[in-house]
């Protein structure tokens, strides 16, 4: 397991596609296999390895190969650490503009 900023690093590099974003929101709503994936979004064999490979390396994907076909599905534990680091950045955001209200009401009194 590396260390978050590393986990955050391949996340973001696996997702900072549209593409692979969407084979992440379609493994979302279940399991799917290779040529299923390169069928709906017109992939060639080359391009759907270079992208599956990238959202395995970030963790987000299981891959099991079953004779020539292999099975995908989502791994939603590594997204955990991108959603935990927005929420701290919201709850940062979230506090300075309470305090930025207080300061204001403070002006008002």
């Amino acid at each position: 397991m590396g260390t978050r900023s590393a986990i955050l690093d391949d996340v973001f590099d696996a997702l900072a596609n549209e593409h692979r974003r969407n084979i992440v929101a379609r493994l979302a709503r279940g399991p799917t296999t290779t040529p299923a994936i390169a069928r709906q979004y017109g992939f060639t064999k080359q391009a759907l390895s270079r992208h599956i490979g990238l959202i395995e390396h970030a963790g987000l994907i299981a891959r099991v190969r079953r004779g020539r076909v292999d099975h995908l599905r989502l791994l939603p534990g590594r997204l955990d650490s991108l959603t935990s680091w927005v929420s701290e950045l919201q709850a940062g955001w979230t506090a300075s503009l309470n305090r930025l209200d207080q300061v204001l009401d403070d002006l008002e009194d």
